[in-house]
């Protein structure tokens, strides 16, 4: 497992990117799966910076990256107030037009949908979202 210490604000945002590059690059993974993990840890860590960190003495964030037999997992960790997202989130409004759609909730959809599995827990005083995604499957 790759432990990634995150800076607590947006600019990990390009943390993210290297430290998944390196990954895929290093594990062979193709670039439909890198770009989906992209797109998901980005709006997951987006969403800790915004909305769970900022109201946190001492921030921390961190993602982790693994390989785990056929399945690629990422976890991220903040130590912001507990918050699953899965379930506290709003629901997204993936049927009005777009004008008219609410801000929120499209990010943790599309990991809802490109991620085999997810789940939240609350480990001591972190929320931990962990994200398995088959290596080799197209969304």
């Amino acid at each position: 497992m790759k432990r990634i210490p995150l800076t607590p604000d947006l600019s990990s945002i390009t943390e993210l990117e290297q430290s998944l590059e390196e990954f895929a690059g290093a594990h062979e993974l193709d670039m439909g799966l890198q770009n989906r993990l992209n797109l998901m840890l980005e709006e997951l860590i987006t969403n800790s910076v915004n909305y769970s960190l900022h109201s946190v003495s001492g921030p921390a964030l961190e993602l982790c990256l693994s390989l785990e037999n056929t399945f690629v997992v990422a976890q991220v960790e903040d130590n912001g107030p507990a918050f699953d997202p899965f379930t506290e989130a709003p629901e997204a409004d993936t049927s009005s037009a777009l004008a008219d759609r609410p801000i929120g909730g499209l990010g943790i959809f599309l990991t809802k949908k490109f991620a085999d599995q997810y789940t939240y827990e609350r480990v001591g005083d972190r929320n931990r979202v962990t994200l398995r995604c088959k290596i080799g499957k197209a969304p």
